[in-house]
């Protein structure tokens, strides 16, 4: 039904008539603001935040933009009384995915990367072997049979937190020292880690971009009725995301490819409408998936509207409530957002440049932070240890690299480390690779 006009108290014709419930949490991949502004006039939103966070300045900006409610997540019943009502549930938080299914109705995986895998595999949507690990035994077992690299994570993990790759014997041995507990019993990992095979990706387009990419699907009505792939910058070691390239330098044919191997992995999830994120590594003839997220991807919105002027929250919005969904992606620049990352030894930043100095070089967008000195940084930390987030706008590709490697050189020749013993650290190996490809190879 229709929303009531406040003064005559009769229903408005144009008043919109769905009610959706938003998770609200911290890094979520549309903020509030976000929301609130997709939604203007084409349904009404209620925002669920937790009562139990620890500050309450997300729940403060909300109740500012749209009915909101302070509930315990770790309640269930109290959260089923809170969405009571609403058209649909959905969150952009990734630790909320698993209670916004629930909510929904439609419990799925979320939160458990390690049946996801195993589903895939099954489905014959990924040829990625993994295993569940408890033990030092348990993971020489799966490096014996899987073979190396391999890639070690938590079950749950979000933004690269705490990734290992393992090429050789001394990485296992660092991984085994680092994290696992001695008991009586013999060497204990940390509860929901999990090992899978490391899948290499076909040549990137350029030099300076990553063998992944990643999609963005919106499905409605159980169909994709739309998507794009993004490009992903060079990773930092041993596997960090280092940035994200809008539009794709991928040919079509590579770009269909990777579009229905990500949508077969949803189909295989048994996925309700709404928007996704998938990374996948483009291969010839067989792209496999890298993880399947239940929100759209992070970044990817504020990317698509500096390069086009799109509004893709709202594209969002309609997907999860099953409406017709129209892309519209035009794009007048090519555009990226860098994460600069400190090399994987750091321990505290002891020199950094100022904001100003990368806000005017040319190209550069918005400068959202930049570490400062005396901060600790640890590359466990994944996304959440980059040191520097720079937006960066050019004509097109060849000019957008120019201006990357111009914002890279300048990021790491200004910040200095020290490592966890005290002593100076210098480690240039990925930005100096990244700031010699200014040019087209």
């Amino acid at each position: 039904m229709n929303a009531p006009d406040p003064a005559s108290g009769v229903p408005r014709e144009d008043a919109p008539d769905a009610l959706l419930a938003v998770l609200l949490g911290e890094s979520g991949s549309l903020t509030p603001v976000q929301i609130a502004g997709a939604a203007e006039d084409t349904v009404r939103v209620r925002f669920v935040v937790d009562s139990g966070a620890v500050h309450d300045g997300l729940a403060m900006v909300a109740e500012a933009l749209a009915p909101t409610v302070r509930v315990d997540f770790t309640d269930l019943d109290a959260c089923r009384r809170a969405v009571a009502g609403a058209d649909a549930v959905t969150t952009f938080v990734d630790g909320l995915c698993p209670l916004a299914a629930l909510l929904s109705g439609t419990p799925g995986l979320w939160g458990r990367k390690d049946l996801q895998r195993r589903v895939l595999h099954g489905a014959g949507v990924s040829r990625v072997r993994s295993a569940a690990l408890r033990d030092e035994a348990s993971l020489r077992r799966f490096a014996a049979q899987a073979g190396r690299p391999f890639v070690v994570k938590p079950a749950d993990g979000v933004s690269g937190r705490d990734v290992w790759l393992i090429h050789d014997e001394p990485d296992l041995d660092r991984f085994l020292r680092e994290t696992a507990t001695r008991t009586a019993d013999g060497v204990v990992l940390p509860t929901g880690m999990f090992a899978e095979q490391y899948v290499t990706g076909g040549p990137a387009p350029a030099p300076h971009l990553a063998d992944y990419v990643s999609v963005e699907l919106f499905v409605t009505g159980g169909r994709t009725e739309a998507a794009f792939v993004t490009d992903r910058l060079l990773p930092e070691r041993p596997c960090r995301e280092t940035g994200l390239v809008l539009p794709t330098s991928l040919d079509p044919q590579d770009q269909a490819a990777v579009t229905a191997c990500a949508t077969r992995a949803l189909r295989a999830l048994d996925t309700p409408d709404g928007a996704y994120h998938v990374e996948a590594k483009p291969r010839a003839g067989h792209p496999d998936i890298v993880e399947v997220n239940g929100r759209l991807g992070g970044y990817i919105t504020r990317l698509v509207r500096y390069g086009t002027g799109t509004d893709l929250a709202r594209t969002a919005l309609d997907a999860v409530l099953s409406r017709p969904v129209d892309l519209g992606t035009t794009w007048h620049r090519a555009v990226l957002v860098l994460l600069f990352p400190a090399p994987p030894g750091a321990a505290r930043i002891t020199a950094a440049p100022t904001r100003r100095e990368l806000a005017r070089l040319p190209g550069v967008l918005a400068v959202d932070q930049v570490a400062g000195v005396g901060r600790p940084v640890d590359w466990r930390a994944g996304a959440a240890g980059t040191v520097a987030t720079v937006w960066i706008g050019a004509d097109d590709h060849d000019a957008l690299r120019a201006r990357l490697a111009d914002a890279v050189a300048l990021l790491g020749e200004r910040f200095a480390y020290d490592d966890s013993a005290g002593r100076a650290l210098r480690d240039d190996i990925w930005w100096t690779r990244i700031a010699t490809t200014r040019t087209s190879t």
